[in-house]
């Protein structure tokens, strides 16, 4: 039985679950619609619907909007979804936002290291302009340069990882805005 409704029935409770979730993801409230989603799941284990939880748990898991949002988590319960054997509702939209979420999985990651190796070499460079200024001017005027130069590389990577960043993140609000209209209960 549902805590919150009292309804016995999965198929009669999951349009009552999805709607608070969906209410609350709405608000902000990202962890109280998880919440909702793992209880249903937990008070009706091994029904259809319970299995639809994973596919919206992993929805809100990758809305950038959550402030816990976690792309790894969202990745994985969208495997054990697609994995499950029994029929499900979200099967295309659950395999494109697998392959989204992969792919800014992938460009956060090559973003950190990019941030990371231009603070590398920023601090590649601060050394070597301060070694530099104990030598004649024109080591310091060639470790100037070579300090403009990385500076310089390291935005421009860091620039063109943002684009496309920007660009799966507008896919990701594209699909989110097709998916977010409420599924039409069984």
């Amino acid at each position: 039985m549902h805590p919150a409704t009292g309804i016995t029935d999965s198929a009669t409770a999951w349009p009552y679950a999805l709607t608070t979730a969906q209410g609350r993801a709405a608000t902000g409230d990202y962890d109280g619609a998880d919440s909702a989603l793992a209880q249903f799941a937990r008070t009706y284990p091994g029904t259809p619907d319970a299995l639809e939880t994973a596919y919206w748990r992993a929805l809100y898991k990758m809305d950038p909007a959550n402030h816990n949002a976690s792309l790894p988590t969202a990745i994985a319960s969208l495997d054990g979804y697609l994995a499950d054997g029994r029929p499900r509702e979200h099967v295309p939209e659950a395999t494109s936002l697998r392959r989204v979420a992969t792919q800014l999985d992938g460009l956060h990651k090559l973003a950190t290291s990019a941030v990371a190796q231009a603070k590398d070499a920023k601090t590649s460079a601060a050394n070597a302009t301060a070694a530099a200024n104990d030598a004649k001017d024109a080591k310091d005027a060639a470790a100037k340069a070579a300090d403009a130069s990385a500076s310089a590389a390291a935005a421009d990577e860091i620039k063109r990882l943002k684009e496309e960043l920007a660009k799966a993140n507008a896919e990701l609000d594209r699909i989110r805005k097709r998916l977010s209209q409420p599924s039409k209960p069984r």
